[in-house]
């Protein structure tokens, strides 16, 4: 009975260390549904904010990201997910909150420098599934896309990956010609599962 459960153990062993092997290797394709908070910042300016702080709205972020690996050290990975972005406005009597929830479809190329540690950028297109102000529909004064540039570092541990990154936005929210610049930036932390296909 121990020597049949020392070949069991072994023959873990040497699957898990076989699997960790692979799952780099050039041409091999991975999968990752993952799973985390967000935190929307507004940059650029919100004229009729004026002397009105200016706060972080928190939210969910999840998805799922596929990625190929074109050598050892380079992953090109693209990747869908839901994140509710946004901001907050409070003082002078004012408090509300806008909310600005998109379907995120993230394009990076990951660079592995060194086991398990990946820096990461690349480009983002958000598309605009629902805005608001409090209970107030504010779509239709919104621009459908939201483009920005991911930046990011993730850490794989035993096929567990943590990833944080920050996505710069670079159009403004608003589609009205005036002096509003708001753009959408999120700093999101996400935890997610890889495995081979």
């Amino acid at each position: 009975m121990k020597k049949m459960m020392m070949m069991l153990i072994m023959a873990t062993v040497a699957m898990t260390a076989s699997a960790q092997k692979t799952l780099r290797d050039n041409g091999t394709f991975t999968l990752q549904p993952k799973v985390g908070i967000g935190i929307g910042v507004l940059s650029g300016e919100w004229k009729t904010a004026k002397g009105v702080d200016n706060k972080s709205r928190v939210g969910l972020v999840a998805g799922v990201e596929g990625e190929y690996y074109a050598t050892s050290w380079l992953g090109v990975a693209l990747g869908v997910n839901y994140a509710q972005q946004g901001w907050k406005f409070e003082g002078n009597g004012i408090k509300e909150t806008t909310k600005l929830d998109y379907l995120n479809i993230p394009l990076t190329g990951n660079f592995y420098v060194a086991k398990g540690l990946a820096l990461k950028t690349g480009v983002q297109f958000g598309i605009l599934m629902n805005a608001k102000i409090e209970d107030s529909d504010i779509k239709d004064a919104c621009e459908k896309l939201n483009l920005s540039i991911p930046i990011g570092i993730s850490y794989e541990i035993s096929n567990i990956v943590l990833d944080l990154r920050y996505n710069i936005g670079l159009n403004k929210t608003n589609k009205a010609d005036n002096d509003n610049k708001a753009r959408s930036d999120l700093f999101q932390f996400t935890v997610g599962y890889k495995f081979a296909l």
